[in-house]
This record gives structure tokens, sequence and C-alpha cells, in this order.
């Protein structure tokens, strides 16, 4: 039977440090790990609007740098841990109640607690954990 060809390779070179080519040469794979590593850093997505791009090649720092200046962490009102501001790329978050919550009253829910928080089934404001029953309103929405 004969063998299946395999797709051509390319050999790529870099010169790295005397301590990283030693850390390298006692890895049982280093090609299949330096593989999988730039693969990796290329498919990674920014972590500042949550997957609707993938960060650049260049300038990653700089871009980074001006994005935290422009959405500086938020503190979740339910368990007050510390995340960057929410995407509002126009057209990607829109319907995120959580984005929406945070743009209209300032109130921020991580993922994991927007999960449990109700909303108003009307204008969408947060009204708090615990209170999951379908068509509850807030009392602007009921009152008008």
């Amino acid at each position: 039977m004969p063998r299946k060809p395999r797709p051509a390779k390319h050999i790529v070179a870099f010169k790295v440090e005397p301590e990283l080519a030693a850390l390298l040469d006692a890895m049982p794979n280093k090609s299949e790990f330096i593989r999988a590593a730039v693969q990796g850093r290329l498919a990674t997505a920014c972590p500042l609007c949550r997957g609707s791009g993938v960060a650049p090649f260049g300038g990653v720092g700089d871009e980074l740098t001006k994005l935290v200046q422009q959405h500086p962490l938020c503190v979740c009102a339910g368990c007050g841990v510390k995340e960057p501001r929410p995407c509002h790329t126009p057209g990607h978050c829109d319907v995120d109640l959580r984005v929406e919550a945070f743009e209209r009253w300032g109130v921020f829910y991580c993922e994991a607690c927007s999960g449990l928080v109700t909303f108003c089934t009307t204008c969408h404001k947060p009204l708090g954990k615990g209170k999951k029953k379908t068509m509850l309103r807030c009392e602007d929405c009921k009152a008008a």
C-alpha cells in the first residue's frame, strides 16, 4: 500500500537567547510546542472586545494601553470582581443586557453574575439577583 504524501512544510528559523534555547532543547517535541504557541498567539481574541476582533500583530502593547485608558475597569455590582469595561462595538454587543445596563444605568455585572440578575422586560433595567420571573418590570415601566 503506497504511503499518503505529506503536505509540504517550510522551515522557519529565529534567534533566541541561550536560556530559551536550552529550555526548548529539553522538550520532547519543541517543533510542535513552537507551532502551537505561534498559532495560539495569532488566534488570540482581544480580551477587551471579547472576541469581536483579533489582536493585531504589531503594536499590541500600544493599542491595548489606549483601549484600557478608554475603557477603565468596572466593578461588578453582584460579586465585586473588577473587569475591563464591556465591549461596545456598534452592532456587536447590542443584544447584551449587561452592556445595556452599564451604558444606560451605570450598573455593571460580570458575565457570571449577569446570568443571575433579572432585567426589566420593558427597558432592561437591572432589578437585582434572584428575582427570576418572566414579565418582571421596574417601577418606572409599571408607572408608565
